[in-house]
């Protein structure tokens, strides 16, 4: 084929083709690029269009193949290869400028036997079959050949093809009905598709919210698991708060109380005053005034029994109910005493000292301080009896502590830095919610938790002296409730004081103190906007968390000043 291209399609070629571009080739030499062809077609590179097109119009068989669709090719291959020699029949649709087709040529030629073999007759039979429609069309039958053409038979050829006609023609006209169901169809189709991928975008928008609301819901599911297991935690907590604020109103009550009872007119009558006095204290102190009313009636209670104990010592004739009454009446007496005075003095000399420390002034009780010991070390006082002495000691210096600080002059100054509200808080004048990162302020106060000297303490020594701090200062002050959190392998809670509890966190992980500590400033919050929430830590992620949460930050250090 390369040899038939004449010397003016050799020169076009030359003109046109990339690959004659470079290398000095003349349109004069066509012997050169005849050669050079030769290297394009059988080499690796693929072959361009315009040589593919002038080598297949050298082709007989290619001119044939052209003609036929891919499937006709497959199905009569073997005839079209024996006709026309297998290889140029595999150049020929090497050559075909339908991709499949090459593709088709290029898998037999990998082949070692792509073809049968068949006799030229069987080939040339198999051929005639396949364009025995077309020969007919043509006015030629392979059944006539040799056959002379008359008038008779040349009507015959042309009513079969009428007949074939209009056969043809019937077949169109389905044909386009076809077409019109085709592309209505297709139309259809088309707008289903769009149907079908706006259904799809509201299907992932849909998606979306509904993962959007199953993430919102697993996080209260969550958080309601949370407040579930942990219901005696915040049940606790919310008894904290309600103590908070009523012990705050019971001494808010007391100072103002105290201001009315320090202003007694002085030229009043020494017994209204001690009446007054006492009403005041009554007001002041709920169980003073509990006391004075359960005093009040022991006393006639006891007027009563003389009475009716003197009509059955002079009676004649001593009634039934008189003498049920009396015995009511003593078993009631002694039943008031025994609530009024349950660690009732054993001696004189005990009853003097308790009655010394209750009445004496604020300035000399350091001075009575070491009087029991004095005493229960000469033996005039037993152990009993020096420990109930103590105890009403200890009870009158908290009673001090907790109202001996006088009440602010005004409000203007109500918004303080933490550090000014939890000195406020521990001097008995706000009420105070106070949340101590344990291992947090035993980190940042190390000088006071590990001692100087000696074998160093253990966890649990510092632990327990930390609490031992927090106890002493938050103790006369039952307004302010401590919640110290320490980090924990389980969930522990315990009271260490009236006013001060400590939880080990539990769980497995990092931040478990913190995220306990988070729960508690979350709870406090909510259950009351207006109360006051300090939290104790140096840590900055979690502070910040805090403050978030509605807290203020009391630096560790500031907290050890107040110890």
């Amino acid at each position: 084929m390369v040899d038939c291209l004449s010397e003016g399609d050799l020169a076009l070629l030359a003109a046109m083709e990339p690959a004659f571009q470079t290398g000095g080739f003349r349109n004069s030499k066509p012997a050169i690029l005849r050669t050079r062809i030769r290297q394009l077609v059988t080499g690796s590179q693929p072959v361009s269009e315009a040589l593919r097109k002038n080598l297949s119009k050298r082709s007989r068989i290619a001119s044939l193949t052209d003609l036929l669709s891919p499937e006709a090719i497959v199905e009569n291959r073997h005839a079209l290869a024996s006709l026309s020699t297998v290889p140029a029949f595999l150049a020929a649709l090497l050559l075909d400028a339908r991709p499949d087709v090459r593709e088709r040529a290029e898998t037999w030629l990998k082949e070692e036997t792509p073809f049968l073999t068949l006799a030229p007759e069987e080939a040339l039979k198999q051929l005639r079959d396949l364009f025995e429609p077309l020969t007919e069309l043509l006015g030629a039958s392979a059944h006539t050949e040799g056959v002379p053409t008359t008038k008779e038979t040349w009507r015959a050829q042309k009513e079969q093809l009428d007949l074939r006609l209009r056969e043809l023609s019937e077949q169109n006209r389905r044909l386009k009905g076809v077409d019109d169901k085709v592309a209505g169809l297709t139309q259809r189709l088309k707008s289903a598709e769009q149907e079908l991928a706006a259904s799809k975008e509201k299907l992932e928008a849909a998606e979306k919210s509904l993962r959007q609301k199953n993430a919102e819901t697993e996080k209260l599911v969550a958080d309601l698991n949370r407040e579930s297991t942990q219901r005696d935690q915040r049940l606790a907590a919310a008894l904290d708060l309600a103590l908070s604020k009523e012990f705050f109103g019971w001494l808010g009550e007391a100072r103002a109380l105290e201001k009315q009872a320090l202003a007694l007119p002085p030229e009043s009558d020494l017994l209204e005053q001690a009446n007054l006095a006492l009403k005041h204290q009554a007001e002041l102190d709920r169980h003073t005034g509990n006391r004075l009313t359960l005093q009040a009636r022991l006393t006639e209670l006891i007027e009563t029994h003389e009475r009716v104990a003197q009509t059955l010592q002079y009676a004649l004739r001593q009634s039934p109910d008189l003498k049920r009454i009396e015995a009511d009446l003593a078993a009631e007496i002694e039943k008031l005493g025994r609530l009024l005075q349950p660690d009732k003095a054993a001696s004189p000399l005990e009853a003097l000292l308790i009655e010394r420390i209750h009445a004496a002034p604020d300035a000399a009780l350091p001075s009575l301080r070491s009087i029991p010991d004095l005493l229960g070390s000469a033996g005039l006082l037993q152990q009993e009896a020096k420990e109930r002495v103590l105890a009403a000691f200890r009870k009158r210096l908290a009673a001090i502590e907790a109202l001996g600080v006088p009440p602010p002059a005004s409000d203007k100054d109500a918004i303080k830095p933490a550090v000014t509200l939890l000195g406020r808080a521990l001097a008995g004048q706000k009420p105070l919610m106070l949340l101590v990162d344990g291992h947090n302020a035993l980190f940042g106060l190390p000088t006071r938790y590990n001692p100087q000297r000696g074998s160093a303490a253990s966890e649990g020594e510092k632990r327990n002296k930390l609490v031992a701090d927090i106890i002493r200062i938050t103790a006369p002050n039952p307004a302010i409730r401590v919640w110290v959190v320490f980090d924990g392998p389980e969930r522990t809670d315990t009271q260490a004081s009236a006013n001060v509890r400590v939880t080990y966190s539990g769980g497995v992980g990092e931040h478990r103190a913190d995220n306990v500590l988070l729960d508690n400033i979350t709870f406090f919050r909510t259950a009351d906007p207006n109360m006051a929430i300090l939290l104790v830590s140096n840590d900055a992620d979690l502070c910040k968390a805090a403050v978030k949460k509605g807290a203020q930050i009391v630096p560790v250090m500031d907290l050890g000043t107040f110890f």
